[in-house]
């Protein structure tokens, strides 16, 4: 490997030199420097085409190692190599590459090395490294940098994911938090530490049966790296009367700042196997009056779309809030009503506030206010540009790989859109959500994420997505009275990503702990599943559980494009989690002279799994379904698969688990009551206004949709089930 040189392959892709800025370099008449370096390049499978086969490609070893190789340039000085956090490099600009502030390593070795073991990163954290052959003729003749790609061009760029760390204990726990300080726990017994089976590999443990820990840090996030520290606090040593009282009171900080916290063992010498769980704290703040964001066009706006919709820019508002310590997280912004607002990149979520519609607007008529995230103009390619919410963050040069603890995230009252969007009938599918997730995002943990009174246009690929490696815990999802529609579709068989998308990655990890969907309107907008947690099976302990209730929601022409599109596609549930499905409305609608399919899946829900209890409950009562096919007008008719009642894969096949199915095997029936009705005669015009082929088939008009979805005041009407019991979505009632 060591006498292994680069010849053809280099020459063929060094093609596009850079001028040199040395005085003394000879340039040819195009520009190029014709003495200087082939460009070398990390060995991965791209340009060795061996795959796994390849002993000396590059990779990660032993969980949080990284080994480099790369091919070697005969005669020259030697190679300088950096590496970067992805977060900091990822526009591969030369100008992100140049700060040293981004640069975990910049290290020059000598022309008979091909390789460089780095070792001891962060775990489970995304990094990327740069390249180029240096000279003996100096500076003007080096190479030029691989590695320097934006991401999108693989064989530009190269970057590494460190593994999972190994299971951790919970050594530190906050609690106790005001505006200056909180208390850490210290629970150091291994006894109560419900070693998974691996904790005394990693950890030591002493003769009283503890933990070892020895100092304490406590240090500012990068979210605020102003805040105030004590010095005592930056490296303070435990004592044994902290260790006798189980807690050690942290005072001193600023309020409303973000804190991060460490425990370590100085007897283990590498530090990121010292430290213990990493915990961030957010300290309590004053309450202050809402902030009103009155609107305001930037006539120079320079964002395409921007002037032409007339919309104001928020992103500066919530970048600056997130690291302002003077605004207390839990702050209200609102917004004018009737007035356009827009982010053009995506805003991290990552301290809670409330965002909505200031209330007198919506008493004077006004209506909501409209968020566009971008989608107000084009790519090259047709497809629409777009941004979306983003839960956390990225980590920052230097950061521990500590969770992101966010309160309460709330919208009220606001229209989102991205009206440029486009979907898969366009030519091109615009790839955006509500909101998502970085993969190498950093692990979040959010009090409740709630939307009410919304509505939802042109999130074409998915409506909430998490994704990485790292854990997400939501305390509360909640989606009531809102409106989804013209939202997709995505691609050919109306799949993309679910409209709640988990990733089972992490079995400590938990969207679906307490989530509502209340009072919604679902029009068409064909996606993969209305939940769905990747359908993997993982080792959830008993303290994760799923509590999903859906209830009072109107669905129309429900992911109809293909079979296999559940309202549930959760193969594996935790045991001793609870399903609720109350009083929902199921429609399928078209005219006569439309051909489209008319598929609608229940649920594929086939075993409990983890290490709790073998329990599950099924709530399910008062579902009812209007279609216009005259062979479906029947209980349970509606279905194409995966009926509630099926005694395979959905909730009739645990009727002999406990709780159990609490409402009777008869419940599981979706009904059409005593006299089935079409969805002419419920509703006043529910059908699509495009037919199958049509680029738009999915989508429809606001005002068709506000006004074609209310039912009809008639007796045929007021005398079915579906008005005496308050089924579906109640603001169509008349």
């Amino acid at each position: 490997m060591k006498n292994k040189f680069l010849y053809i392959l280099l020459a063929l892709l060094t093609i596009s030199l850079y001028s040199c800025k040395d005085d003394e370099v000879i340039s040819n008449e195009d520009g190029t420097i014709p003495d200087r370096e082939f460009m070398t390049m990390f060995r991965k499978d791209h340009n060795t085409g061996k795959g796994d086969d390849e002993p000396y490609a590059c990779k990660v070893v032993d969980l949080n190692d990284i080994q480099l190789y790369w091919y070697g340039v005969k005669d020259c000085a030697g190679y300088q190599i950096r590496m970067a956090l992805q977060a900091n490099v990822s526009s591969g600009l030369a100008e992100d590459w140049d700060n040293p502030a981004h640069l975990l390593m910049d290290t020059i070795v000598g022309p008979d090395v091909l390789d460089l073991l780095v070792k001891d990163l962060e775990y489970s954290t995304s990094y990327r490294f740069a390249i180029r052959t240096l000279s003996v003729k100096g500076e003007g003749y080096h190479s030029k940098w691989y590695g320097y790609g934006d991401g999108r061009h693989w064989a530009d760029w190269f970057g590494l994911d460190t593994d999972l760390r190994y299971n951790t204990p919970d050594l530190v726990v906050i609690g106790n938090i005001t505006k200056t300080s909180f208390r850490l726990n210290l629970d150091l017994s291994y006894a109560t530490s419900g070693d998974p089976g691996d904790y005394k590999q990693h950890f030591e443990v002493d003769e009283n049966g503890n933990f070892v820990v020895h100092t304490i840090s406590v240090l500012p996030s990068p979210t605020n790296p102003g805040a105030q520290v004590p010095d005592k606090w930056k490296n303070y040593e435990v004592t044994a009367e902290d260790k006798a009282n189980g807690y050690i009171d942290i005072d001193g900080l600023d309020m409303n700042s973000v804190y991060v916290v460490n425990a370590e063992n100085k007897n283990i010498p590498i530090h990121v196997d010292a430290v213990y769980n990493t915990c961030t704290v957010r300290t309590d703040g004053e309450p202050g009056e809402p902030v009103f964001l009155e609107h305001s066009v930037n006539p120079n706006d320079t964002i395409p779309g921007a002037v032409k919709y007339q919309a104001m820019c928020l992103d500066k508002i919530l970048e600056d809030y997130t690291a302002d310590n003077t605004l207390t997280e839990g702050t209200i912004f609102e917004l004018e009503g009737g007035k356009v607002y827009y982010f053009a990149n995506n805003p991290s979520l990552c301290k809670g506030m409330t965002m909505r519609t200031r209330q007198s607007d919506l008493d004077a008529g006004k209506g909501n206010a409209k968020i566009y995230l971008n989608g107000m103009s084009k790519n090259p390619d047709g497809s629409g540009i777009s941004c979306n919410f983003m839960f956390g963050r990225q980590p920052q040069s230097g950061e521990s790989d500590a969770p992101i603890n966010v309160k309460s995230v709330i919208f009220e009252d606001i229209d989102f859109d991205s009206p440029e969007a486009t979907n898969y009938g366009d030519g091109k599918a615009t790839g955006n959500y509500f909101a998502n997730m970085y993969s190498n995002g950093m692990a979040v943990t959010f009090n409740s994420f709630e939307v009410r009174r919304c509505s939802f246009q042109h999130m074409i690929r998915g409506f909430i997505r998490v994704q990485g490696t790292k854990r997400k815990v939501f305390e509360k999802i909640l989606v009531e009275d809102c409106l989804f529609y013209n939202n997709g579709y995505y691609d050919n068989n109306g799949a993309g990503y679910a409209w709640i998308a988990g990733d089972g990655k992490d079995p400590k990890s938990n969207i679906f702990k307490d989530m509502v969907f209340r009072g919604n309107t679902f029009y068409d907008s064909p996606r993969t599943a209305l939940f769905s947690d990747n359908n993997k099976t993982l080792a959830w302990p008993p303290s994760v559980q799923y509590k999903i209730t859906l209830e009072n929601n109107t669905f129309v022409n429900f992911s109809t494009r293909s079979s296999g599109r559940y309202i549930f596609s959760l193969r594996y549930l935790p045991g001793g989690s609870q399903i609720v499905v109350k009083k929902n409305l199921f429609i399928q609608t078209k005219t006569a002279d439309d051909d489209r399919n008319l598929n609608f899946n229940g649920m594929d829900i086939r075993s409990l799994e983890g290490t709790g209890p073998k329990e599950i409950t099924f709530d399910i009562a008062d579902n009812y379904a209007v279609t216009c096919e005259e062979s479906k007008q029947k209980d349970d008719g509606i279905f194409t698969g995966g009926a509630f009642s099926a005694k395979k894969n959905s909730a009739g096949a645990f009727l002999d688990y406990l709780p159990g199915v609490i409402n009777g095997a008869e419940q599981l029936t979706v009904k059409v009551g005593s006299t089935p009705l079409a969805p002419t005669d419920l509703m006043v015009d529910p059908n699509p206004p495009h037919k199958n082929g049509d680029k738009d088939m999915h989508e429809t008009t606001t005002e068709k949709l506000m006004n074609g979805l209310k039912f009809k005041n008639t007796d045929q009407v007021r005398n079915h089930e579906i008005y005496k019991l308050g089924i579906g979505d109640p603001r169509w009632r008349q």
